[in-house]
């Protein structure tokens, strides 16, 4: 089979870009030919010719916005080019990840006239939302629920007003045209969002597949025997992602380290926070390759995800179950799903981050790597690469058939 791979960033910026890695390297794997579609960055790992420019929305000012925000909406130039490469790879399947912003929805125009069959993972809420997170001002808003888009612009839901403006136009001009409905199947790894989408009348077929465990890290067979010291947190440093919250429990907790591993907007202000108030129990680690990241885990005595949004089904999670590490985390979104209760918190709540984290971290290691193996095992069984694999070539199957 023939399959474009479409993400607009080819290097390692988040949780979806190692799920696309990963999906790349075991269609390959299994005999599949693959190509890729996205944009240009001297960080990208794979790229081609067909990629367009590199876009940084955030750096644009001026009168060069207006063109910015055009784009942003339908941007030609990445429709001539992918039409382009379909024209000269001829694909069986079109698979879209992260497409909105830089290289717009125009690609489905493409799809549609050359009616090719396409599928779509969803890592987060941008079809149902022109907030992307359903996060802003410090907290979980749906009030874009039911196709409401213009409670955007009411609300400033991208906390800027002009970037909610564009958005929100974005939105109802992917509803007119609607784009949605030519994605012949939807991917959700997890079934909160699968639910999420479906509460907001979303009309498009959704399939549940959890993501796949890295193949890599599996091949190398690295886990955790160590008691380990301290607790890890890793990924993206942003309001979303509680870290507010897990400094305020570091306080708390005074006898336990805390390491602190990504980079992230939110960078600077947690750094002056923690000046700010003396917390001379965490540390900033700075952005970490996968090699550093994996040393980190498997030194960790345990892994916190503080989230205050509802996250999808997160890799930071499966990778460190993966190491056998276990992983306090909060009971939001598809946590939920991961974990077992006993290891959940309330979001955004310090205390019982506080609490959680004394009753786990004191506990002795023995049980704390009985529980991580058996959670290991779990992990391997819903995510095993192979399983996801078959879904994912029935799926790729089964739109085919109905073309």
């Amino acid at each position: 089979m023939r399959i474009i791979l479409v993400n607009k960033y080819w290097h390692i910026k988040g949780g979806a870009e190692r799920v696309l890695f990963d999906t790349k390297e075991l269609l390959e794997s299994a005999g599949h030919t693959v190509e890729v579609f996205g944009m240009k960055d001297e960080k990208n790992i794979f790229e081609n010719k067909y990629f367009i420019d590199y876009v940084d929305y955030r750096s644009i000012k001026g009168f060069k916005k207006i063109k910015v925000f055009k784009d942003l909406i339908y941007n030609k130039q990445a429709k001539i080019n992918f039409r382009k490469l379909i024209k000269d790879f001829k694909p069986d399947v079109i698979h879209f990840h992260n497409i909105y912003h830089q290289l717009s929805f125009s690609l489905i125009d493409v799809v549609k006239e050359e009616k090719i069959s396409s599928v779509m993972t969803l890592h987060d809420y941008k079809m149902i939302s022109p907030n992307y997170s359903l996060f802003h001002h410090g907290k979980i808003q749906e009030e874009c629920k039911n196709g409401k888009y213009y409670n955007c612009i009411l609300k400033n839901c991208l906390e800027n007003w002009s970037w909610s403006f564009v958005v929100t136009l974005e939105a109802y001009y992917r509803k007119i045209k609607k784009f949605d409905m030519y994605i012949n199947m939807y991917i959700s790894p997890s079934e909160f969002l699968k639910n999420k989408f479906e509460k907001f009348g979303f009309k498009g077929k959704i399939k549940v597949i959890a993501n796949p465990l890295n193949s890599s890290v599996l091949r190398k067979g690295v886990v955790s025997r160590e008691e380990g010291k301290g607790i890890l947190y890793f990924g993206r440093l942003s309001k979303e992602k509680g870290l507010d919250s897990l400094l305020k429990t570091a306080k708390l907790t005074p006898e336990v380290n805390y390491r602190i591993a990504g980079n992230g907007p939110d960078l600077e202000n947690l750094k002056n926070h923690v000046k700010q108030n003396n917390l001379n129990n965490v540390e900033f680690l700075g952005f970490l390759n996968k090699k550093e990241l994996e040393t980190e885990i498997v030194k960790s005595r345990l892994v916190v995800v503080p989230s205050i949004w509802y996250e999808n089904y997160p890799m930071n999670v499966l990778e460190s179950l993966q190491l056998g590490k276990l992983v306090i985390a909060s009971k939001i979104g598809g946590l939920v799903e991961m974990l077992p209760k006993e290891l959940l918190f309330e979001a955004n709540n310090p205390q019982d981050l506080a609490k959680t984290v004394k009753l786990w971290y004191n506990k002795p290691f023995k049980e704390l790597e009985e529980l991580g193996q058996k959670l290991k095992k779990k992990a391997e069984q819903t995510s095993d690469s192979d399983k996801y694999l078959k879904n994912l070539l029935s799926i790729y199957e089964e739109i085919q058939r109905k073309k």
